[in-house]
């Protein structure tokens, strides 16, 4: 019998047909880790899409939303490696998506700043005191004000 693997484009693909029949959670190592028993194949382990690894949860509770999203409504254990005085597995890094992030975060603020300028101003519209400035002024300090959006990278 070949050994099966899915994402969980796949998984859920062949719960909707009928061809899974129960889930495995299984520990090991300080990970959880989900097996799916197939009607004709036997076992399939989910996979991630990207490079085909084994997915693995650092919380069973995590693994088991997986299953229930998937629609699976039967399962079993197979908790004899499982030790719970091992380290908890590291979480997943994206130094990518964190500096997309704090990009976007800093051009919010930016934003939030410039409306409570431009608001400011609006009320200083109103009086006969206040200086006048031209408008292309005005336009060269909103450029220097807002930071250019990054440009976008293919993905990998």
């Amino acid at each position: 019998m070949r050994h099966l693997s899915f994402d969980l484009a796949q998984a859920g693909a062949a719960v909707r047909a009928g061809g899974v029949l129960s889930a495995i959670l299984r520990a090991g190592n300080g990970t959880f880790h989900l097996e799916l028993e197939t009607r004709e194949s036997g076992l399939a382990e989910l996979v991630t899409a990207n490079g085909r690894r084994r997915r693995t949860f650092r919380e069973p509770g995590a693994a088991l939303r997986v299953v229930r999203e998937l629609g699976i409504v039967s399962g079993r254990f197979v908790l004899e490696d499982w030790d719970t005085r091992a380290p908890r597995a590291p979480a997943w890094t994206r130094p990518d998506q964190s500096a997309g992030m704090k990009a976007r975060h800093r051009r919010a603020e930016a934003a939030v700043a410039l409306e409570a300028d431009a608001r400011r101003v609006l009320a200083q519209a109103g009086d006969q005191d206040a200086a006048s400035v031209p408008a292309e002024k005005i336009i060269a300090m909103l450029d220097d004000a807002i930071p250019p959006a990054p440009k976008r990278t293919a993905r990998t």
